[in-house]
């Protein structure tokens, strides 16, 4: 937030976790407990969408031009907040939120920089249960706790329908992310399933994915599926399921090294994807694999 013209945490307590989805996402996600604290006059330059837990009763205070709104806060519940000026906020009791702030520009990106619909028409402050809202924040909140083990495609795939969700659905008039018609050119396919496929064992990202095929990252996003009927997390995902069974068959790696090659962030992350997959663990299925070898060259014999 910004105090007289300074940005300061917006928290009075140290963040249990917070991290950038990627490097230039215009994503951050932060998880706090806090008990009763209040805010002086302060700007929020951001959109944000909340997730609160309430221990017992609380309650958030709004005071604006000697008027106090009053917004009991139930267990569960969200709230989504544009960019505003608020003249004072007190919270009374205690309780857990995560937060996501979304930079403008991911929603001027959206909805395709329109001069006919502004993102500052988007509702400034709502709150109440959202199922959709709740299951998402959960889904990024449980990634990141665990130190994003899918690496930033998940997260921004999350991010960007959490984004979609705040643009559909609490916006003021007719703004919609925009509609991409056609998928990738021959071309731009080729060169983004190159670059991925040379680059798994790396940190990939969908800005830097994108950008090979030429496009932002949101008209990629949508592009793509439309070429290949997946998400690009999900064909990432595939593609490095793929290359960790051709390693397990054809070398005699560590499993932490078909990990880190094929693109996992640890031995941990492989397996658990991996038996979801295949329906096995990666040392079984090596195992497997051998044993299948040796008695198909056994029977030639």
């Amino acid at each position: 937030m910004v105090v007289g013209g300074q940005r300061r945490a917006a928290m009075p307590t140290a963040a249990e976790f917070s991290t950038r989805v990627s490097p230039g996402s215009g994503f951050l996600v932060e998880g706090h407990t806090a008990s009763t604290f209040e805010l002086p006059d302060h700007w929020v330059p951001f959109y944000m969408i909340g997730l609160e837990f309430a221990r017992g009763k609380l309650t958030r205070f709004f005071h604006n031009n000697g008027k106090v709104r009053e917004y009991p806060i139930q267990h569960g519940t969200c709230f989504v907040m544009g960019p505003q000026e608020i003249r004072r906020l007190r919270i009374e009791g205690t309780g857990d939120v995560n937060l996501v702030s979304i930079e403008p520009v991911v929603l001027q990106e959206l909805l395709g920089f329109s001069p006919r619909r502004s993102p500052l028409e988007l509702l400034r402050h709502w709150h109440g249960h959202d199922p959709v809202l709740r299951d998402l924040v959960l889904r990024l909140r449980a990634e990141v706790k665990a130190g994003c083990p899918g690496g930033p495609l998940l997260g921004e795939s999350i991010c960007t329908k959490l984004t979609e969700e705040l643009i559909q659905r609490y916006s003021i008039g007719q703004a919609r992310p925009e509609q991409y018609k056609g998928g990738l050119s021959g071309a731009q396919l080729r060169r983004a399933l190159e670059y991925i496929d040379e680059g798994l064992n790396l940190n990939l990202t969908g800005n830097g994915i994108a950008t090979v095929a030429g496009l932002s990252k949101y008209h990629f996003g949508k592009a793509f599926k439309q070429s290949t009927g997946m998400t690009l997390h999900s064909y990432v995902l595939n593609r490095r399921i793929r290359r960790s069974r051709e390693l397990l068959v054809r070398s005699d790696l560590p499993l932490a090294a078909v990990a880190v090659a094929a693109g996992f962030s640890n031995q941990s992350h492989l397996t658990a994807v991996f038996s979801t997959r295949i329906g096995m663990s990666p040392r079984a299925y090596r195992k497997m694999r051998h044993a299948v070898a040796v008695s198909f060259h056994t029977g030639a014999g």
